[in-house]
């Protein structure tokens, strides 16, 4: 199996709560740092260099991320139309990473059964294809990373759907496939609040700060959680941190 390679330019959905969506380590920075003249010339010749050499499916892939980092559904599905309408070998050859992006864009459309009919096809067919995982060689890690973002992909829309206890399952399912990120965490503990289970969702905190301090720190709704779990007389690490 090669890689899936229009997944990984991919932005998956990352929900702050059950009513806020943020995105993951965004690919695009959200400010640009002042540059001097070389820097911009430099920047200029990369750009001028990527557009050459960088293949016209990538870039097509590519518009549809910025798009959806950008929040711009309408643009992102303009360009996932065009990829299928140039390049209809795509959706035959790898149609599970078409699935994805759709998913994707139907989540920030906030069409979730939508988003979640995508995601949920895409994994249901692999995990048929694949029973027993993928089989090892040159492209494992990126396939089972595009896995372990299907499942949390679905894992955040039934999040936002309030199935809770299903969220929790395609989370657990996303860390166990490739590899646990602080987000996820965070996500757990917001999906064990709401289930009123509170050591449980104390402990996914402290396991996202663990992770990565500066992520959980950086929660929407930081406050909140932290206000919920000390009514409980839970107090995990990034409610008592000073950072």
């Amino acid at each position: 199996m090669r890689m899936l390679f229009t997944i990984m330019l991919a932005v998956s959905p990352v929900y702050s709560g059950d009513t806020k969506a943020v995105p993951q380590d965004s690919p695009v920075p959200m400010e640009m740092e002042s540059t001097t003249f070389e820097d911009d010339v430099d920047s200029a010749s990369a750009k001028i260099l990527r557009w050459i050499t960088e293949s016209r499916e990538r870039r097509q892939v590519r518009r549809i991320r910025e798009a959806l980092v950008n929040r711009d559904t309408k643009s992102a599905q303009e360009a996932l139309d065009t990829l299928v309408r140039d390049f209809p070998e795509i959706k035959e050859q790898e149609p599970q990473a078409i699935r994805f992006h759709q998913g994707n864009i139907n989540f920030w459309k906030r069409d979730l059964d939508g988003a979640y009919k995508e995601y949920d096809e895409a994994i249901k067919a692999l995990e048929q294809e694949y029973p027993k995982g993928f089989p090892p060689g040159k492209y494992l890690d990126n396939n089972k990373s595009f896995m372990a973002d299907l499942y949390f992909g679905r894992g955040a829309t039934q999040l936002h759907r309030r199935k809770y206890p299903e969220a929790i399952a395609d989370i657990n399912k996303a860390m166990l496939t490739y590899q646990p990120r602080a987000y996820m965490m965070v996500n757990k503990c917001r999906a064990f609040l709401r289930l009123k289970k509170y050591k449980e969702a104390a402990d996914a905190y402290n396991a996202a700060y663990k992770i990565n301090s500066e992520k959980a720190l950086e929660a929407e709704d930081k406050a909140d959680i932290c206000t919920l779990l000390e009514k409980n007389s839970f107090r995990p690490l990034p409610c008592v941190s000073k950072e």
